[in-house]
């Protein structure tokens, strides 16, 4: 009798034991189909690889191995860029690459020979003139020291363009905007098409002269360097207005967050805060062509919603990074290399991107102009006098506030 108790008694723990065990391991199973849930469904940010080909007007024709949630900008520079007779205007450089696809850059027609020879001589002829310092001639006249000031060309690929002058002497960052559609040669090359089809170091020596000032470094990000940096921060605050919220099944408002929806923050319009006039032609190809116009003003307008966004997301940039205790904003600051491409050496870029987040002396403007279409294209004419104007005024103060810090008072 004692045996057989013990033996139901026996049965019974190991009952027991299987029963927690199977528990144990269901719920292990469940949690790791919820990991491998979310795993499987991330953002098009993650290292899963696609193959992607370019043809058509491009350096470098071929088939290549990208990222998935690549843009066509992205392929375009793994191209080797367009070449001269690329239409760089018909090219929608924003739009997501998709796996075993093929991409064809179209070119412009035969009648389009002239401008390109024209083109190349204009930026031979650039490249050889040496240039003036309007920085310098300032500092000569009033017969003061040379205000050190860095120059760097930050590039957010494929549409952001922005001069940033760093005052290191009295720890001052300017960010100035300059439009994607500026033109600074006599030709119908764009500040874009400039970078696409010349690379860097041609499209810096176009501005230097344009603008008068030397540009000592590069930043290139794209897409992926910048969410990269966003979630290197935390993410950022930023005010959520209800058009992109509605869009990406946001609540409205103040919220953080992800460098994924941060960058598609900056690259949202609201198309219908645009006025379009639509042609109700009965020749119009509706399937192919576009049946609408788009007023140059309210492009405008468009544009500089999307500065503003950027802003927007800098100051959350520069927010976040004031939140962080010591040691993590020393481990963000080691990382920047991580995020960007560029020609500055490692030292100098952390004093930088310490003063971009850190100093209270920041400022944004926009290069001075008017948008104006000619034809199907739209281009900002710049009004390099008023800019010349604008930095002047600017290098007299900085000098003015040296000569006061310098004073003494007996």
């Amino acid at each position: 009798m004692k045996d057989s108790n013990a033996k139901r008694k026996h049965k019974k723990t190991v009952y027991e034991k299987r029963k927690m065990w199977f528990w144990i391991i269901l719920i292990l199973l469940l949690l790791l189909s919820i990991g491998l849930f979310f795993f499987l469904n991330r953002k098009t940010t993650e290292n899963r690889l696609i193959r992607v080909a370019s043809c058509g007007c491009v350096n470098k024709r071929a088939v290549y191995t990208m990222r998935e949630g690549s843009d066509l900008a992205m392929l375009i520079r793994m191209s080797k860029g367009f070449s001269i007779n690329a239409d760089a205007a018909r090219v929608e450089m924003d739009k997501i690459v998709m796996n075993d696809s093929v991409y064809h850059i179209p070119c412009q027609g035969s009648s389009s020979n002239k401008k390109r020879y024209e083109f190349i001589s204009q930026i031979n002829q650039t490249i050889r003139l040496s240039y003036k310092d309007l920085s310098k001639e300032v500092v000569e006249a009033a017969q003061q020291k040379e205000i050190k000031c860095y120059s760097i060309l930050y590039i957010g690929i494929p549409a952001v363009y922005v001069l940033i002058n760093y005052y290191p002497e009295f720890h001052r960052i300017n960010f100035v905007h300059i439009p994607q559609s500026a033109l600074f040669l006599n030709t119908e090359y764009r500040l874009i098409d400039l970078f696409f089809t010349l690379d860097i170091y041609p499209t810096m020596r176009i501005l230097e002269h344009s603008l008068r000032q030397k540009i000592d470094y590069y930043l290139i990000q794209d897409r992926f360097n910048f969410i990269d940096l966003i979630d290197l921060l935390g993410g950022v605050d930023v005010n959520l207005d209800k058009a992109y919220a509605n869009e990406y099944n946001l609540t409205p408002g103040k919220s953080r967050i992800d460098g994924y929806y941060a960058w598609e923050y900056i690259r949202f319009l609201n198309w219908r805060n645009l006025k379009m006039n639509v042609k109700s032609e009965k020749t119009k190809d509706l399937v192919r062509k576009d049946n609408f116009d788009v007023d140059p003003g309210n492009m405008e307008m468009t544009y500089e919603m999307r500065n503003q966004r950027q802003r927007y997301v800098l100051e959350g940039m520069r927010n976040s990074f004031k939140k962080l205790n010591t040691g993590d904003q020393l481990y963000v600051i080691e990382n920047f290399k991580n995020v960007f491409r560029t020609d500055m050496k490692t030292e100098f870029l952390t004093m930088l991107y310490k003063d971009i987040l850190s100093s209270p002396s920041f400022s944004y403007g926009n290069i001075p102009g008017y948008y104006s279409r000619e034809g199907s294209k739209l281009f900002y004419y710049p009004d390099l006098p008023s800019f010349e104007m604008m930095r002047k005024r600017e290098i007299r103060t900085y000098l003015e506030k040296r000569k006061e810090r310098d004073q003494v008072i007996y």
